[in-house]
């Protein structure tokens, strides 16, 4: 008698998948990876994050913040999106607010389940764009 267990059946399965042929597991990056552009949201907490990559794959974006050279970089965000047919996506994810200004937010984004990667990065700064009373003014000058 056979006996069979998910254990087993999990294993069968596992074996199995890596006798499939390459090309019959799915779509393959594309040469040039992933391309990533990444800039502040004006008058919000949040950063745009745009660019290419494997068509209609599920891509893992994570934002990291860099105070400084003597501070270990922390994970602020992360997402998972994914790209549409022709390869793009387009997403805005907040980042934390009350954050140092000028600290550097890098964004990674990664193609699931093993693919290639994607980096920019930016400065935070202040949400909004600099209005008449943020000036100093010509009498203090």
């Amino acid at each position: 008698m056979l006996k069979r267990s998910p254990f087993s059946l999990g294993l069968i399965a596992g074996v199995a998948a890596l006798c499939v042929p390459a090309a019959a597991q799915g779509p393959v990056a594309p040469a040039g990876g992933i391309t990533v552009t990444a800039t502040r949201v004006v008058g919000k907490e949040a950063a745009r994050i745009s660019g290419t990559g494997p068509a209609s794959r599920a891509l893992e974006v994570a934002l990291y913040v860099t105070y400084s050279r003597d501070i270990p970089s922390a994970l602020m965000q992360r997402r998972v999106i994914s790209t549409d047919a022709s390869g793009r996506f387009d997403t805005t994810i907040t980042t934390a607010p009350a954050f140092f200004h000028d600290a550097v937010v890098t964004v990674t984004v990664h193609a699931f389940p093993a693919g290639p990667d994607g980096r920019a990065s930016f400065n935070v700064g202040a949400p909004n764009v600099p209005v008449p009373p943020d000036d100093i003014p010509a009498s203090v000058r």
